[in-house]
């Protein structure tokens, strides 16, 4: 399955935000509309994409390492993965999170490594992340409003 990755102009945040986040998953993730209303010069939205239709969404975080300090400088970091909750079961996940890599180093050929936290009770997103090429450090954030979180990272290579 081909999922592509683009980063999202303004013209398609509608779009964006009627992806339905599953119940279950609000707590871990939030909505794409709280997400974007956070959007900085930092921040950078993208889309998931199947065929013509949007999928899911992801923010790339340009200054990761000014929040978490278990990041190097430079480092990119991924805030609210989601696939919609329609579409979920489909493997859209863990391809998505294959192509992140090689997407983000071509996307951001200065970054090395893209890091994302996964709350310990959300283990599908665990499954998918590591199945997609993320390594768990070891390490717990113990920040996160929902509880505990692997920190997990991605060395990025073209």
């Amino acid at each position: 399955m081909a999922v592509v990755l683009k980063r999202l102009t303004h013209d398609l945040y509608e779009s964006a935000t009627s992806l339905l986040v599953a119940p279950e998953q609000l707590k871990f993730t939030g909505t794409v509309a709280d997400a974007l209303a956070g959007i900085d010069e930092a921040c950078h939205p993208h889309g998931i994409w199947l065929d013509k239709s949007m999928v899911g969404f992801f923010i790339v975080d340009t200054q990761f390492d000014r929040e978490f300090d278990f990041c190097e400088a430079g480092s990119l970091g991924i805030r609210t993965f989601l696939i919609d909750g329609q579409r979920q079961g489909q493997g859209l996940g863990k391809a998505a999170a294959k192509a992140v890599g090689p997407y983000l180093a071509e996307a951001y050929p200065a970054s090395t490594v893209v890091w994302l936290t996964v709350n310990c009770r959300n283990l599908a997103a665990y499954r998918c992340y590591e199945q997609g090429g993320f390594t768990d450090t070891g390490d717990l954030y113990l920040g996160g409003a929902a509880g505990p979180q692997h920190v997990m990272r991605q060395l990025l290579t073209q």
